[in-house]
């Protein structure tokens, strides 16, 4: 079972109950658990996903925040950046203007200098949210302000090479109230998505969507192909480089993963 799954339960005579049936997921959030070689299903039966980012220590994972997004748009999720501990930085880390021009919301927040604490607390309102990100970014700082009461552990960055501590262990779903659940999650150092198909990828990407119409071949895969507009677009500067690489990087391993899963391998 996942954090988030829904039940059908039995009561006993004994007062006590016993899970007869777990429903069908909708809207998941997966990743491949490189340690077992196996799918792990982060949480389960979403309304969005929240991803933080920490406007320094740590510098924000670029490459993970487009990898975290595609899932989103994959998964018919509602995706929005947190960038948090803004107190320590003179500005917005300029990498996320993108994001915002791409249409994604971002929402700056300081626990010291309770920034944009309330306008994320009426975003979870009422939704159930996966708070996802690298460690030491202060999701779980961030519920702690948010609803105190919590008591969630919390940890420091380390000084030599800017990282965060693992201070959450494994997913949780924090019931807020009757309409309001927060799936926190441990800190991602790699993010390797599951269930990421070929053919529907340039669809998880908005920048390339636009241009993935035009190309002469329908199953283009915007990397060599002749006539492909997504190129053309690139070659433009229509298309961030960096973006564009991210796409490059999950094209491949979805391509490891549909050979692996033809041969029968486990890739």
């Amino acid at each position: 079972m996942a954090v988030g799954d829904r039940v059908e339960i039995e009561e006993l005579d004994d007062g006590s109950c016993r899970i007869t049936r777990v429903l069908p997921r909708e809207r998941v959030l997966s990743r491949r658990a490189m340690a077992r070689r196996r799918d792990q299903i982060m949480a389960a039966n979403l309304d969005q996903l929240a991803i933080v980012v920490a406007a320094t220590r740590p510098s924000p994972d670029l490459h993970m925040l487009d990898r975290l997004l595609a899932v989103a748009e994959l998964n018919d999720l509602d995706p929005f950046i947190i960038c948090n501990k803004t107190d320590l930085a003179d500005s917005l880390p300029p990498e996320l203007d993108i994001y915002s021009g791409l249409g994604y919301d971002v929402l700056p927040t300081s626990i010291p200098a309770s920034v944009g604490l309330s306008a994320l607390r009426e975003r979870l309102g009422g939704r159930t949210t996966v708070l996802a990100g690298a460690s030491g970014v202060g999701k779980s700082s961030l519920l702690n302000a948010l609803f105190p009461g919590l008591d969630l552990r919390v940890g420091d960055v380390g000084e030599r090479k800017g990282r965060g501590r693992h201070t959450t262990t494994s997913a949780q779903l924090i019931p807020i109230d009757d309409e309001t659940f927060i799936a926190d999650t441990p800190g991602i150092q790699h993010f390797v998505p599951t269930g990421v198909g070929v053919d529907v990828l340039g669809g998880a990407f908005p920048d390339l969507r636009p241009f993935a119409g035009d190309c002469r071949f329908g199953d283009c895969r915007h990397r060599a192909e002749p006539g492909c507009a997504v190129l053309a677009a690139l070659e433009d500067d229509l298309v961030d480089q960096r973006r564009y690489e991210s796409y490059l990087a999950l094209l491949e391993e979805a391509e490891v993963a549909e050979d692996a899963a033809r041969t029968g391998g486990n890739g």
